[in-house]
């Protein structure tokens, strides 16, 4: 019984930040063990995934973190390649503590939501660190220390940012530009759907920053990426900290039992839980491989 080519593993709940856009898992719910991780790491492997996010929550909250990473991303026996490995974070994590990281991953996703300081600080809340500046640093870290990795950054669009999102790349020196640049209309699930009544904007003027990003990526060179909620059913096939496999349906996400059960019962058939064309676009668009990029 094979898996969807390309997995969400939300390991974690809990959160260092408290962003009311936030579609992950809610943060008190407890996080997944490492024995549980591991197991999950072996079906994920002996399923023939292509590639897995690691998000949350904040995964690097996870003392196994670097450990979960390498196993992912582990050479098989037999030549066949590993999954290819994402981490989707904050950015807040001390440098040392990413180093022990980076080494394992092809990717790095990071957010970065306004030229503007203060809309920025309006949209990543609940930590007095500087945030957009840990973001900034890290990417610059990682393009000249750790080339091997790519690294994807992440615009959320809200009523709090519409005017700074679409002069994000104006912040990123020259040598330290993402790879990708993905901007996104907000999830309304979770935190998002709890404060989506003021914070969400409508389709249409999502488009209109859509238009001034294409201009804006044009003139920094960098490829842009656009998620639109409505290419979001079908995309996603989630692993949450309980291990409940959560996809996501008419735009709402929608439990479908345990990952370990359904495996048990052999009534895990992700054809019908994901839509595979969805499912391998939304990953192979956002974290292409690295020989169809531009050299920045």
């Amino acid at each position: 019984m094979q898996l969807p080519p390309f997995v969400d593993l939300r390991p974690v709940g809990r959160c260092n930040l408290s962003c009311p856009f936030c579609f992950g898992p809610r943060h008190e719910v407890p996080s997944m063990s490492w024995d549980t991780a591991r197991s999950v790491v072996g079906v994920l492997r002996d399923g023939g995934v292509r590639g897995v996010v690691i998000s949350g929550g904040e995964p690097t909250l996870l003392p196994y973190l670097p450990d979960l990473a390498g196993e992912l991303s582990k050479p098989f026996d037999d030549g066949r390649p590993p999954p290819r490995v994402v981490l989707s974070t904050n950015g807040l994590a001390p440098l040392k503590a990413m180093h022990r990281i980076l080494p394992h991953l092809s990717w790095l996703a990071l957010p970065l939501e306004s030229r503007d300081e203060t809309e920025h600080g309006l949209m990543r809340t609940g930590s007095p660190a500087p945030h957009r500046d840990r973001v900034l640093g890290l990417l610059k870290e990682v393009r000249k220390n750790h080339r091997h990795v790519q690294v994807k950054l992440g615009t959320v669009v809200t009523r709090l940012n519409v005017k700074g999102a679409p002069r994000v790349l104006d912040l990123a020196e020259e040598g330290a530009k993402p790879h990708v640049w993905k901007v996104y209309q907000m999830s309304e699930t979770n935190y998002g759907a709890d404060n989506r009544d003021w914070l969400a904007i409508g389709d249409e003027e999502f488009e209109e920053v859509v238009r001034e990003c294409e201009k804006a990526a044009r003139e920094h060179g960098v490829p842009l990426r656009v998620y639109r909620n409505r290419t979001r059913t079908g995309s996603y096939f989630f692993i949450d900290p309980d291990c409940e496999i959560v996809v996501v349906d008419a735009g709402e996400e929608r439990r479908m039992g345990n990952l370990f059960e359904r495996l048990a019962d052999r009534t895990l058939r992700p054809a019908e839980l994901v839509t595979p064309a969805r499912n391998v676009e939304n990953f192979a668009g956002t974290y292409p491989d690295p020989e169809d990029l531009p050299d920045l």
